[in-house]
């Protein structure tokens, strides 16, 4: 009898073992204090999921020092991105040309190291904006900011705009993949202060929905 207890503790334990294990990690760097991103990003996050969300420490706003911070921290939590593990890191390009050397230098630093880079140009308000309509204007960070307000005009930094978009999720993901082909259409790099209006948060989104 004392056997067949030891005997199944044992696999009972094996089991929550490689239940945990199959639980992935998913790790995100953003700019600055990560405020926008953390608080949409909060709303994929459940108990019941496949996945666990952290979000990596540090007030970088340069592409590259926000890289090789990422990379300090999967090292720091053990990530495996070779086993179900992922690691973004997401930055706005801005509208100054002289930034797309520092982001092709993070780009290529990321891709050594596994790491998916997520850009929005100009910025990740874009995002929100494509919920309400498709647009290929050339904007600043202001502009964007500006013509989101006139669908959301309580919208700001810290706020949980998800609950309110979310019924147009679909539409603005089928949106933000119609702009990026129009920008590749044109020869534009996507990443780059040219490529824009343009946002790749729906590459996480996508991920997210089908991780569940």
């Amino acid at each position: 009898m004392g056997r067949r207890i030891e005997q199944n503790r044992t696999i009972s334990n094996d089991r929550v073992r490689k239940i945990r294990k199959q639980k992935s990690k998913i790790l995100i760097a953003a700019e600055g204090k990560n405020k926008t991103e953390k608080t949409y990003f909060s709303n994929f996050e459940d108990g019941k999921k496949t996945y666990n969300i952290t979000y990596a420490k540090g007030n970088n706003t340069d592409p590259l020092k926000l890289v090789k911070m990422l990379v300090k921290e999967i090292k720091k939590m053990e990530l495996d991105l070779q086993d179900g593990d992922v690691a973004y890191c997401i930055f706005d390009t801005d509208i100054d040309p002289d930034k797309n050397k520092i982001i092709d230098e993070a780009i290529q630093l990321a891709k050594k190291n596994n790491i998916k880079i997520i850009t929005s140009s100009p910025c990740v308000e874009l995002w929100f904006l494509l919920h309400y309509g498709y647009t290929t204007a050339n904007m600043s960070s202001e502009e964007v900011i500006k013509r989101l307000k006139k669908f959301y005009p309580k919208y700001e930094k810290n706020v949980n705009i998800y609950p309110d978009i979310i019924e147009n999720l679909d539409k603005a993901i089928e949106r933000a993949k119609k702009l990026e082909k129009y920008q590749l259409d044109n020869n534009r790099r996507i990443g780059t202060v040219e490529a824009n209006p343009n946002t790749e948060i729906y590459k996480i989104v996508e991920y997210l929905i089908k991780k569940g």
